[in-house]
Order: C-alpha cells, then structure tokens, then sequence
C-alpha cells in the first residue's frame, strides 16, 4: 500500500491498523543492516518508501521497480576498477580509488599506481556505477612514468554506459587530438607508472 500523503492528528482520534500502516510506516525512513534484511522485511516494497542500509550508510529509495541510491551519508564509497581493452592491472598494480552518488550525479575519483605487466592498446576502465549515457567527456586526468617524473596529461572519455577511456593528447596535427593510449604513448609504461583521475557524469 502506498502512502496516503500527510495527515495531523488531533487528540482522541482512533488510529486504525490502516492509519499506521498508510501514514506512519510506509513513510517513514527504516533502517536495516544491510540490502539483505531489507529484502526480508519488505517482501514487497511500495513505489516512494526510503530506507537505510547501516552497512553502506547509504540512504536509498524505491521508485516502483527497484531500489535506488539517494544521498549517502559518508563522503565517499570505494571501488575497485578494472582495466579492459588489451590492457591488465598488471601482476602487482594497486588501485585507490573512491566514488560519490548523489542523487544522479556520480563523482568519482581513482590512483593507481602500474604494476609488473601493464602494457597494451586501448585503456579503458570500469565505472562504479552505470552511466546514463555514453559518448561524453567529463573529467581530466594524467599519468607519469613514475613519481615525480614529467606529467602527461589524459582525456577522459565516457565510451560506454559502463567504461570510460583514458586517451593521450598530441599536437602533430593544427590542433591538439586525442589518441587511444599504447604501449610507448604517451610514455612508456612500466612499473611504478602513475595514472590518476577524476570524472563526473550522471547515473543511469
């Protein structure tokens, strides 16, 4: 049952089983320990309910088919990446990377520094959450052949509606273009490689 909308009681009316069920609890905000829980309390959930995930400190809220993030109550989540298009994390590369949603906005920001093996065409990397669209270019970027080296920049380019490429910036042409990264390009990589970004687009 959905809710009712918001009614003022007034001392002595008689609150039925249906009062508190239309105006109290379904919109209340509830707090579970986890999605889990949730899911076992609310068999089935009505469109507008909020709840509270303790194990996230995530507010959420159902929209008439699914739970959807709201505005979470940390700073920021984590995430691991992961690199596609020919190109790995490389046997030893750690990844710090973090996110924020808020509402649809998705902010996020990652550092990572290469390990044995990171070489390839193609640099793409996941997303943490799915984008709305594609195509789009929100964000900047660099990377250096090791700590304190020469910075090149990047440009960060959402191709998917789940990755997004890191593309190296030359100048052999009138104006500055943009190029799939490689092996040799725009550094050659190795161990000790730094990538670092941020982006920000908007959910799906």
């Amino acid at each position: 049952m959905a809710g009712l909308g918001r009614k003022i009681f007034t001392a002595g009316d008689v609150l039925t089983a249906s009062d508190v069920q239309s105006y109290l609890q379904d919109q209340a905000v509830m707090v579970f320990a986890g999605t889990a829980a949730r899911s076992s309390a609310i068999a089935t959930p009505s469109e507008g309910m909020v709840a509270i995930t303790t194990d996230t400190d995530e507010l959420q809220y159902y929209n008439g088919s699914s739970w959807v993030a709201g505005v979470p109550f940390d700073a920021w989540q984590t995430w691991a990446p992961t690199l596609s298009g020919g190109w790995t994390n490389g046997t030893t590369g750690v990844w710090t990377a973090k996110y924020v949603q808020i509402g649809k906005t998705v902010i996020a920001t990652g550092y990572f520094v290469a390990g044995n093996g990171l070489k390839g065409t193609n640099l793409n990397v996941s997303l943490p959450v799915t984008a709305a669209n594609a195509n789009n270019i929100n964000g900047s970027a660099y990377c250096s052949v090791s700590l304190g080296s020469t910075i090149k920049p990047l440009m960060v380019y959402i191709g998917s509606t789940t990755t997004f490429s890191l593309l190296a910036l030359g100048s052999a042409a009138t104006y500055v273009d943009a190029n799939q990264v490689t092996a040799s390009a725009p550094l050659t990589w190795a161990t000790g490689s730094i990538i670092s970004f941020t982006l920000t687009y908007e959910a799906a």
